[in-house]
C-alpha cells in the first residue's frame, strides 16, 4: 500500500483528506548494485492526525504524546512520523508502517527500529502543518530538512552563510533574497542531517562550493564534503533540500515530471496552509 493510498483509506469518505505526494527514488551505487528510496510531502490539521493515529503510529511513538506537550509540538511530532511511515510505505509496501518505531537519538536524531526494519534510514523535517521525510538504505546515507520562505528571516539567514555563498546562489537562481537564502539554509541543514552531526558544527563547514540548474532542479556541492551533492526546491512559500551522495558513488535516477508533480505538491501544501 502506497502512502497516497494509505491516507485514502484511514480518512475515509466524507473527511477533509490529508494532501500526500510520495516519489520513488532510484539509486546507482556501483559499490552495492542499484538502490531504491523514497520521499514524502504529507500536510495535514492536527485534529486529523489526532483522529487516525492509531493507523500510522507505532505504541512507542504514542508514548511521547503526553498531555503536557504543548498542540504546536504535538503537530509537529505527529505530522513528521505521518511523512516518515508515507515513505517508508512508498519504499517497502510489504511493511506495515505502525511495526516501525521513530524515536529520538541521543543528539534528538530519527532513529528507525523495530520489526525487520531491514537497516533503513529515515530523515525528516517539518514546517508547521507540513512534513516531509525520506526512507534510505543505510547505505547510501540522505538527509532532507523544509522550511518556511519568510522575508522576516533575511536578517538571520545572512549572518548564518557567507558572502561566497550567497553570490553563488544569486548568479543561478533569481527571485527574493528571502528565497534564495532560505533554500541555501536547507540545503545546509539537510547535509547535516546527511552527516548526522546535526547543526552542532560550525556552519562555514557546511558551505556550499558550486551551483548549477538542471532538469530536477538547484543542484550543489559543498565546500568540505565533495562526496555529497544537494538537491533545493520552493514553491508557494515553502523550501525544500534532500542531499544524498554524489556520482561516482551514487547516481539518482529520477523522472522530472515526477519531480514536478512534487514540486506542485509543495505549492499546494504551502496553499493550504496560508488560506487556514
Amino acid at each position: 500500500m502506497t502512502g497516497e493510498e494509505s491516507a485514502e483509506s484511514a480518512a475515509g469518505a466524507g473527511t477533509d483528506r490529508p494532501l500526500v505526494r510520495s516519489l520513488r527514488l532510484g539509486l546507482d551505487a556501483p559499490r552495492t548494485g542499484p538502490l531504491q528510496a523514497a520521499l514524502a510531502l504529507a500536510s495535514a490539521p492536527l485534529g486529523w492526525l489526532d483522529a487516525h493515529r492509531a493507523g500510522f503510529l507505532h505504541g512507542d511513538e504514542e508514548a511521547l504524546l503526553t498531555d503536557r506537550l504543548h498542540p504546536r509540538r504535538r503537530h509537529g511530532l505527529l505530522i513528521g512520523r505521518y511523512a516518515a511511515k508515507c515513505a517508508l510505505a512508498a519504499l517497502r509496501p510489504d511493511l506495515d508502517p505502525r511495526t516501525l518505531a521513530i524515536r529520538p537519538g541521543v543528539l534528538e536524531q530519527p532513529v528507525l527500529s523495530g520489526a525487520r526494519p531491514e537497516n533503513l534510514g529515515i530523515s525528516l523535517s517539518h514546517a508547521g502543518p507540513v512534513a516531509i521525510a525520506v526512507a534510505y538504505p543505510e547505505a547510501c546515507p540522505m538527509g532532507v530538512d523544509l522550511e518556511w520562505i519568510r522575508p522576516a528571516n533575511v536578517a538571520l539567514l545572512t549572518r548564518q552563510t557567507t558572502a561566497a555563498e550567497r553570490r553563488l546562489l544569486a548568479d543561478h537562481l533569481g527571485g527574493p533574497e528571502s528565497e534564495r537564502l532560505t533554500r541555501l539554509w536547507c540545503l545546509k541543514e539537510a547535509l547535516s542531517k546527511a552527516l548526522r552531526c546535526g547543526l552542532t558544527v560550525p556552519l562555514d563547514l557546511l558551505a556550499v562550493s558550486r551551483v548549477e540548474a538542471g532538469p530536477t532542479g538547484l543542484g550543489v556541492t559543498f565546500a568540505h564534503f565533495a562526496q555529497y551533492r544537494g538537491l533545493s526546491v520552493a514553491a508557494g512559500g515553502l523550501a525544500a533540500a534532500l542531499v544524498l551522495p554524489r556520482p561516482p558513488a551514487v547516481t539518482l535516477a529520477i523522472d522530472a515530471a515526477e519531480w514536478a508533480a512534487f514540486r506542485e505538491a509543495l505549492a499546494e501544501a504551502a496553499a493550504r496552509e496560508t488560506a487556514a
